[in-house]
């Protein structure tokens, strides 16, 4: 079994996991600094949170647009579209930048962020041709659940000590700092597949694929369960102010899924090898929903934050998840692969959000994170109720069908 820190001796490794950092630092920035502008001109709560949600939409357009990460250069994908945010956000930073426009080049920088991220995690299994690939991934999973937890405080600080606009202008400086690096310590690889002037049929050629092995289907339900998990953090104002808690109890209760999925992510990864953890994911994902499932007691704060953990060490089970749905796709689709599970994840998450929202205007906000927990536990266990049930056909039928073939 590869240590944790057996992936950091390949240095594209450490290239990509170095960028995985700046990139998640600059889209705090941008997030948080064209928050604190819109706020400032405007004094409107309503607009604000408006052009925050709007960042999430162009991940929207991300399958269709993810192919080319499959048919060009993924290295080179990654500098191009990397000196292209770099521009971007330096324009958001000039002065006198209207916000309309300002909303428009940040919705034109998190449009990159499908393909970008698409292609970053399809190189990485011809990265880590060594056995440790599971690891690695791994490995960004923690880094990105661990930026979760620092990142908001941390580019909040930034933009209160330096100015949204030379936050801006910073974010910009990373992403420059992103393209040196894998220019640099990144190797070139032909592209995965020739280029298909058709992109709706090789979007339909992917979806087909993704959703036809029941494996396949298995992993991407997986991962859309993760909209159950996200209803907590989307309560976590109202569930504070019902708990009698203020800003300081929102950003604990916000900093608590990450890091559970953090520090579980880290357990499994420093404990079990990647089959070990497949086997472990459908009761992990049961496990996940049952600390949100005990909300219904109405608990109080120290005990929601540790029930909020609890569930994010469950969640822990997209570690297995990620790394086998990426070895089993081909390597000519891969990109585009991720990308419709991705954003089918996004999209999952924003509904539940929001239905969880609505929810919460006639039910207390603890029931409404409890019942999330529950149908969690119920689409998860039904998983592993029909898996063994399937199993067993299989292996009664296996005899008669050798018979047959002798």
């Amino acid at each position: 079994m590869p240590t944790i820190a057996a992936p950091f001796a390949n240095t594209e490794f450490r290239a990509i996991w170095t960028t995985r950092g700046l990139s998640l630092l600059g889209d705090q920035l941008a997030r948080v600094a064209l928050a604190v502008l819109v706020f400032e001109r405007t004094g409107s709560a309503a607009l604000t949170g408006a052009a925050y949600a709007a960042t999430f939409l162009p991940y929207l357009a991300g399958p269709l647009v993810a192919g080319a990460a499959d048919s060009r250069s993924r290295k080179s994908i990654l500098v191009v579209l990397d000196v292209a945010r770099a521009l971007t956000v330096g324009a958001m930073a000039l002065p006198g930048m209207p916000l309309l426009w300002m909303c428009v080049l940040l919705a034109l920088v998190t449009a990159a962020s499908p393909v970008y991220d698409a292609a970053r995690s399809a190189m990485l299994p011809d990265v880590l041709t060594d056995g440790s690939y599971p690891t690695g991934l791994a490995i960004c999973t923690i880094t990105t659940e661990s930026a979760q937890v620092l990142g908001f405080a941390v580019g909040g600080m930034l933009v209160a000590v330096l100015g949204a606009r030379t936050a801006l202008a910073a974010d910009a400086g990373t992403f420059l700092l992103s393209a040196a690096i894998l220019a640099k310590w990144l190797r070139a690889r032909p592209p995965a597949r020739a280029a298909d002037p058709d992109r709706a049929r090789q979007l339909r050629s992917t979806t087909r694929l993704v959703m036809r092995g029941p494996k396949l289907r298995r992993l991407v339900a997986l991962a859309w369960m993760n909209a159950f998990w996200i209803v907590p953090e989307g309560l976590a104002a109202p569930y504070a102010h019902h708990l009698g808690g203020g800003p300081v109890s929102v950003g604990l209760l916000l900093s608590a899924l990450p890091f559970g999925c953090a520090a579980g992510a880290l357990v499994l990864t420093s404990l079990t090898t990647q089959e070990q953890r497949e086997r472990l994911m459908l009761p992990m994902a049961v496990f996940a929903g049952l600390p949100l499932l005990a909300c219904v007691s109405h608990p109080g704060l120290s005990v929601s934050l540790a029930l909020w953990a609890l569930c994010g060490v469950g969640s822990a089970y997209n570690v297995a998840a990620n790394a086998a749905f990426v070895q089993e796709v081909p390597n000519a689709c891969r990109s585009q692969a991720i990308a419709i599970v991705t954003t089918g994840m996004v999209a999952g998450q924003g509904l539940a959000v929001l239905l969880g929202g609505l929810a919460a205007s006639v039910l207390p906000p603890w029931a409404v994170v409890s019942i999330a927990g529950g149908l969690g536990v119920m689409i998860a266990g039904s998983f592993c109720v029909i898996k063994p049930v399937r199993a067993r056909v299989i292996d009664l039928t296996t005899p008669a069908m050798v018979a047959v073939e002798q």
